[in-house]
């Protein structure tokens, strides 16, 4: 049996302290609002608090983010900050949730989820003022283009316009006037089938690359002339060559006419 082996990275083996297993875990799901004014928090200072009371209807739960972080300020919008914390159970009965982290010089277990929150909220008046507008916020920045048009009475001079051409400016200087001097002009018709005569005077077969550089005229151009004037042989020994029609020969075929170089 064959088959493929891809060399991989040895991968660093680390210990795994279980120290820290028994510690019991509350696992707390927030909505984004929350995460993005946590995300602002400084390291080490007081988020919010969390209140317990009983009731008839049993213990609740009251999560109350600072009220200074739920206020409008670095583009984020003010929010809620009296939440209600809804308790849940973990899906699956046998199932276990640990926490774990990731160290340089091991992996240690934090601690299993025994208990599960939904910060949620709050039904009252004046929160859910505070969450519609906020909702409202985050639809307008979503519809926001982001390009706009400004109407400005100063002049912006990021793009000037400029008279040098796309091929001036992506070449140097000696390669426009190699260009330039290469550059090939057409010729009136009776001068360019004078130059294809005395050229022909000189060798019966000539090739196509070798007239236009006798010529001096753009090959396009050249090949009309060259159907009026010429044959095409396409068999050997002379193929790939034109050879004047009888009408334009001033030769004799019989083998006194001029060499055949090519």
């Amino acid at each position: 049996m064959s088959g493929i082996y891809v060399d991989q990275p040895e991968i660093k083996q680390k210990p795994v302290s279980t120290v820290r297993a028994q510690n019991s875990l509350w696992l707390v799901k927030v909505p984004k609002y929350v995460t993005d004014r946590l995300s602002k928090c400084e390291p080490g200072s007081q988020f919010g608090v969390i209140q317990t009371q009983r009731s008839a209807a049993g213990q609740e739960f009251t999560f109350e983010v600072d009220p200074k972080l739920c206020e409008q300020s670095n583009g984020l919008p003010a929010c809620p900050s009296v939440h209600t914390m809804k308790l849940g159970t973990l899906a699956g009965v046998n199932r276990n949730l640990a926490v774990y982290s990731d160290t340089e010089d091991a992996i240690n277990i934090e601690g299993i989820v025994k208990t599960k929150f939904d910060v949620m909220q709050r039904s009252d008046p004046k929160s859910s003022l505070s969450y519609m507008k906020l909702k409202r916020f985050e639809a307008e920045k979503k519809m926001d283009p982001g390009r706009k048009i400004v109407i400005t009475n100063k002049s912006h001079n990021n793009f000037k316009p400029s008279n040098v051409s796309r091929e001036q400016m992506y070449t140097t200087k000696a390669e426009r006037e190699e260009k330039l001097r290469n550059k090939r002009t057409r010729l009136d018709a009776d001068a360019v089938e004078s130059m294809i005569l005395r050229a022909f005077k000189k060798n019966q077969y000539i090739s196509q690359k070798h007239l236009v550089s006798i010529t001096e005229q753009p090959e396009a151009y050249l090949k009309g002339f060259l159907h009026k004037m010429c044959v095409y042989n396409q068999k050997t020994p002379h193929k790939n060559t034109w050879e004047l029609k009888p009408e334009y020969r001033y030769y004799e075929t019989d083998g006194q006419g001029p060499s055949e170089e090519t």
